[in-house]
């Protein structure tokens, strides 16, 4: 029975064809079902390491593509808290770039009050640092147990990511950068509140102010008297600004504050000045101008607070009357201070 079946089939003029057709067509779609399965169980692999296994996989997989290979790049440079790549190699393959930094502020320039009152007092910030300007989305996270493993204090750390190779999508990476974000507080333990999806956003795009300075900046408005040019900076550990008179015997004032991990700092560039507080008069060289300084100390809210004012000028009896009640009028617009001592003045 099964001869004469087989015969007839061999004797038929396409059905032989046609059989061979469809059993490759099978081998054909059972290969590619055997290798799509293989690539999913490779990609799943991969996306369980990236960033330490802590990305919500289905938002990750929905963004990128699912027809290629993904491969893995942990690490995203030596002062990163984590950071991985995940996805396409190619040009035109989705990749998904996540990294998380400490927020450590640059080298500073110096902490004199001439320092404070410029543009800033501290160095250009290296590039690493603004890498985010350039992602999709990000957000910041306080950490105010402190960053182990930094010279100074750090409280904060930056996650940011990106689709690379694909539409932006600054909205679902929320899910991925918040629990990034919150593997790292939990791992230093930071403290502090978790990042929800939606703290993640796109970067602010970046403040033009045309170089101008404010007329009347808010670290100078103590002074309240009438100036020919004003410059003031606030950080987060201090404040100063350089005040310009019209023509006068006192032709220059500036004022500054210091408190926090930058204390001792201030104690180091003006310790010759401090040491020689209530030294008297001034040098008795005919000079072309004379500077004299009034320091203080007080109780702020940030903590222990010095102060110091100063005047500059050609008259050495007026900028000794004027000193003092300079700082009488810098500490009273200080607000939240109490306890302050005046330490002295000193010609500089």
């Amino acid at each position: 029975m099964s001869d004469s079946v087989w015969a007839r089939l061999r004797g038929h003029r396409w059905l032989p064809q046609a059989t061979a057709v469809v059993v490759l067509a099978a081998l054909v779609a059972g290969f590619f079902v055997v290798r799509a399965e293989r690539r999913a169980d490779h990609n799943a692999a991969v996306l369980a390491r990236a960033c330490g296994g802590v990305l919500p996989r289905d938002a990750v997989r929905d963004l990128l593509s699912g027809d290629v290979r993904w491969e893995l790049r942990t690490g995203a440079g030596p002062r990163a808290l984590a950071g991985c790549a995940v996805g396409g190699t190619g040009e035109d393959e989705p990749r998904l770039e996540f990294a998380a930094v400490p927020l450590a502020d640059p080298p500073l320039k110096g902490v004199r009050a001439e320092d404070l009152a410029g543009d800033t007092p501290y160095a250009s910030a290296p590039e690493w640092a603004r890498e985010h300007e350039r992602a999709d989305t990000q957000v910041t996270v306080a950490c105010p147990a402190g960053l182990p493993g930094h010279p100074r204090r750090v409280t904060g750390f930056r996650v940011y990511a990106s689709l690379v190779g694909g539409p932006e999508a600054a909205a679902e990476l929320g899910p991925a950068v918040a629990a990034l974000a919150n593997d790292v507080r939990e791992r230093n333990r930071c403290g502090g509140v978790p990042v929800r999806p939606s703290d993640a956003r796109a970067p602010a795009p970046a403040r033009d102010d045309g170089g101008e300075r404010e007329e009347n900046p808010a670290p100078c408005r103590w002074f309240g008297g009438k100036t020919e040019s004003a410059a003031g900076g606030e950080h987060a550990w201090a404040r100063g600004c350089a005040i310009g008179l019209p023509a006068t015997d006192v032709h220059a004032v500036s004022s500054a504050s210091w408190w926090g991990d930058v204390l001792p700092e201030a104690r180091t560039e003006y310790g010759a000045e401090l040491a020689g507080l209530g030294g008297g008069a001034p040098a008795s060289a005919v000079r072309r101008s004379y500077e004299v300084a009034a320091w203080a100390r007080s109780r702020c809210a940030q903590g222990t607070t010095l102060h110091r004012v100063s005047a500059s000028g050609l008259d050495k009896a007026a900028l000794a009357a004027r000193v003092d009640g300079l700082l009488d009028r810098y500490l009273a617009a200080a607000t939240g201070c109490r306890d302050v001592e005046v330490l002295g003045k000193v010609w500089a």
